[in-house]
């Protein structure tokens, strides 16, 4: 009996040792539940804005979440990549995404995958085609279009033969902002459009593009690219022939090399699309998701920066 009774106490003693060790919730340090396990995966980080965008959800992660755990992946320009990130998030087990899609179609069914298995995604800056039970925030780049081209449309006088550079053929951008172009150019039949090329979001195309347009003789009266990158690639190639000052040249996004080109009097416009709130914004949203809160979407109006008003515009951008 004495045996049976000590054996007893021993097993009541180690039940909760083997729970903590084997089952239940883990607790931390500091005596809270495990920390929050977010994955991000940003379409490419050799552009300018994304890595904006990366380096404003580090900030607040760190200013206003230090127990939370980011793992940030790049895409790398590829959607089959950035497909892959997303699988392994989920098989990770992560607590929330954070994805800026790269392709606007071809991200819906590992977003769906996401949310079957009961992790919340919040599609950063770019959207999917589809909603499918993702939070957003963003802008809205038709929007953001529209504004670009009716600013190219007064500045040239409702007439004119302009060029246009467009990001990935089917990133969600590319779409939108296309969208707000025909908005407008709808209303000005006189503004011919007689180039229209896709230059990747990058500087190098932007400029390698530009270079071709410019030796086929055509006189320009604007070039409207999808992003600053592209456009600043086509200011240095028109800077290089010297028809720069005959030339309105538009971009989109607001970073700091294109505030400088406009701060100068090189470039004629951007427009802001806010990283640090949009990024800012992901990064509380995706927390919400993780604790079970119901998440939302969220626009982010564009802003059109000129050397009117840029100096304005710095602090914006600057953490």
């Amino acid at each position: 009996m004495k045996r049976f009774v000590k054996c007893l106490l021993i097993l009541l003693l180690l039940v909760p040792l083997a729970f903590s060790l084997f089952g239940g919730e883990k607790e931390t340090e500091e005596g809270k539940a495990d920390e929050i396990v977010i994955g991000v995966t940003l379409q490419d980080l050799s552009n300018e804005f994304i890595a904006m965008l990366k380096d404003a959800i580090v900030k607040r992660q760190q200013d206003m979440y230090p127990d939370i755990t980011l793992i940030i992946n790049d895409a790398e320009g590829d959607a089959e990549k950035q497909d892959s990130q997303m699988h392994s998030f989920i098989s990770q087990g992560v607590d929330a995404i954070i994805v800026c899609p790269r392709d606007t179609y071809a991200i819906i069914p590992s977003i769906e995958a996401a949310v079957a298995a009961g992790v919340p995604v919040v599609t950063l800056s770019a959207l999917a085609a589809e909603k499918v039970g993702q939070g957003s925030i963003t802008s809205e780049n038709a929007d953001g279009g529209e504004m670009e081209m009716q600013h190219v449309a007064d500045n040239i006088g409702g007439k004119g033969k302009i060029a246009i550079l467009r990001g990935p053929i089917g990133a969600s951008a590319e779409i939108g902002r296309y969208e707000g172009y025909e908005r407008v150019l709808t209303k000005y039949p006189d503004i011919e459009v007689v180039f229209d090329q896709t230059g990747n979001w990058s500087r190098e195309q932007g400029m390698a593009i530009m270079e071709n347009w410019l030796q086929t003789g055509v006189k320009l009266d604007a070039v409207v690219a999808q992003n600053d990158e592209m456009i600043l690639g086509a200011l240095m190639a028109a800077e290089a022939a010297g028809v720069d000052d005959e030339i309105f040249l538009a971009g989109l996004d607001g970073i700091p090399d294109a505030f400088q080109a406009v701060e100068d009097g090189r470039l004629d416009c951007t427009l802001l699309q806010d990283s640090i709130g949009q990024a800012y914004g992901s990064v509380d949203m995706a927390v919400k998701g993780a604790m079970g809160e119901p998440m939302e979407d969220v626009n982010i109006p564009f802003e059109l920066v000129t050397i009117e008003n840029v100096a304005d515009y710095w602090a914006r951008i600057e953490m």
